[in-house]
């Protein structure tokens, strides 16, 4: 028997960084960064569920943005590598920003195999969830989870900003997207 009962997924992009995708494996949140992550309660609580679990990627810049709500809601916040940016191995920290924009235009299928099993592991790990979720997360890991739910066959197909909240409904093993957070242009430095 299928289980009817909406559970609910609020995907958080990270507040703005204070480093550039090549300057820095793991930046922290720059001051804008740090303000955005503070606005975040009042964009979230309104459709906050009464119990959650809360998960964040290891990387700095979405652990410091899940700090403001978890002073606030006092939540235990549980780090999962699933959640952490697209892998780029072998590729120089100098040659990031490149590669990066290489993905921007890609296809899904164009992907090559570590991002491919990056995004099919963040795939199962949503369908795995048992109760609301809250997951801070990154701006490549947030279009996995919208593209595989939309079906596009770019790789690229939203735009989250800074501490935007894309909220997801999962009844049974059907997955919607209730609400996309905000968007805008990302340009990679």
């Amino acid at each position: 028997m299928t289980n009817k009962k909406p559970l609910y997924i609020f995907l958080i992009r990270h507040g703005e960084a204070n480093a550039a995708w090549d300057e820095d494996l793991d930046p922290g949140l720059s001051e804008k960064g740090k303000r955005q992550s503070e606005l975040l309660e009042k964009e979230i609580l309104k459709d906050l569920p009464s119990n959650f679990e809360v998960i964040s990627s290891p990387l700095l810049r979405a652990k410091e943005t899940a700090l403001p709500l978890r002073e606030k809601l006092g939540f235990k916040i549980k780090i999962k590598d699933t959640y952490a940016e697209i892998p780029s191995p072998g590729i120089p920290l100098s040659k990031r920003r490149d590669w990066l924009k290489g993905i921007f235009n890609a296809r899904t299928n164009e992907l090559e195999k570590p991002q491919l099993e990056w995004r099919d592991n963040i795939i199962e790990s949503l369908k795995l969830l048992k109760q609301d979720t809250i997951i801070f997360s990154h701006f490549m890991v947030i279009n996995s989870i919208v593209g595989w739910i939309n079906n596009s066959k770019k790789f690229v197909s939203f735009h989250p900003d800074n501490c935007s909240v894309t909220k997801i409904e999962r009844v049974g093993g059907t997955f919607k997207i209730l609400n996309l957070g905000k968007d805008f242009s990302t340009t990679v430095q």
